[in-house]
């Protein structure tokens, strides 16, 4: 089952203790349906558990008869595909009149007397996202997002949402919208915001799992960065050790390395024989330990004079 599936089943638990709340759950998952109007009230879902979800509460607010009919769908898991409807276009025409809409609208636009508080814009929030929402895996990307069918009804929900959980939690959340395929989409993409949005609607579980995801990718994130800088350094380390023990190649076939003090004899018999030591390391086995920058200096030194050297 997937983690959207997954996040709708969680809000279908949620426990509806007021009439209030109710009707605004039902509004919203109403009005996002894929069809709403006095012709036709109509959505397809693959989630069970939001047929019996919408089933229940429009039936309960509404006294509607809910018709469902399902098909198998083409995946592997043989998954179902519900299309959850109002039968018949006198309960179509009285559902709209009961939440304020008419064949007169101009645009399709959220009816605010439909959500009296933060509570009710929070049920209202969690039906639109039932019956047109999805979220991606945080395991794989943060994504969430609404498929709204008119452009009004995307900015009207955009405002909403922006509106409440600046109310609830004093943290302003601005979602995008952008155009696909005839149909405007309302999505968010910050994990922070996204985990916000899922515990205002009630999905507490989901938004932890979108922290954990979080959590788990920074460590990743900060264990890789470590991992490339060590590979880089020693890459470093490793090229400036070849271009050292060219130089003193250089230096011994030309007779010049036996002329050098022995301080920097040393330093060269040390670097062939630990061609891979740290300079830290070839520091700490010279007869008078060195520090770092005092070996690097030494061996920049037969670098240079290899330079200068015959071939």
């Amino acid at each position: 089952m997937s983690f959207s599936a997954d996040t709708k089943q969680e809000l279908c638990r949620t426990v509806l203790k007021y009439d209030e709340i109710i009707h605004s759950e039902a509004y919203g998952l109403l009005l996002f349906s894929k069809h709403f109007g006095e012709n036709e009230i109509s959505f397809r879902t693959e989630c069970n558990a939001v047929v019996n979800r919408f089933s229940e509460i429009i039936t309960e607010k509404t006294g509607s008869m809910v018709e469902v009919q399902s098909t198998l769908t083409a995946r592997k898991n043989d998954g179902r595909l519900y299309k959850v409807m109002l039968p018949n276009e006198i309960d179509c025409c009285r559902v709209c009149a009961y939440f304020g809409h008419d064949n007169g609208e101009v645009s399709l636009r959220i009816n605010r007397a439909n959500i009296e508080n933060e509570q009710c814009a929070a049920a209202f929030l969690r039906g639109a996202f039932l019956t047109c929402g999805s979220i991606a895996s945080p395991e794989t990307e943060y994504h969430l997002e609404f498929v709204v069918q008119h452009k009004n009804l995307a900015e009207d929900l955009c405002k909403l949402i922006t509106e409440t959980t600046a109310f609830v939690s004093e943290k302003i959340i601005a979602p995008r919208v952008i155009k696909r395929r005839g149909v405007y989409i309302v999505y968010l993409k910050d994990s922070d915001d996204i985990s916000d949005l899922l515990t205002l609607m009630g999905a507490t579980a989901a938004s932890m799992s979108v922290m954990e995801a979080k959590i788990v990718k920074s460590y990743n994130n900060a264990a890789n960065r470590k991992i490339n800088l060590e590979v880089a350094n020693t890459d470093k380390s490793f090229t400036a050790a070849v271009k050292q023990i060219k130089a003193i190649q250089v230096l011994e076939e030309s007779g010049k390395l036996q002329t050098l003090s022995e301080e920097l004899r040393e330093v060269a018999r040390l670097r062939v024989e630990y061609p891979q030591a740290s300079l830290k390391d070839l520091g700490a086995m010279l007869t008078v330990p060195l520090s770092k920058s005092g070996l690097n200096h030494r061996l920049s030194k037969l670098v240079e004079l290899a330079a200068d050297s015959p071939r």
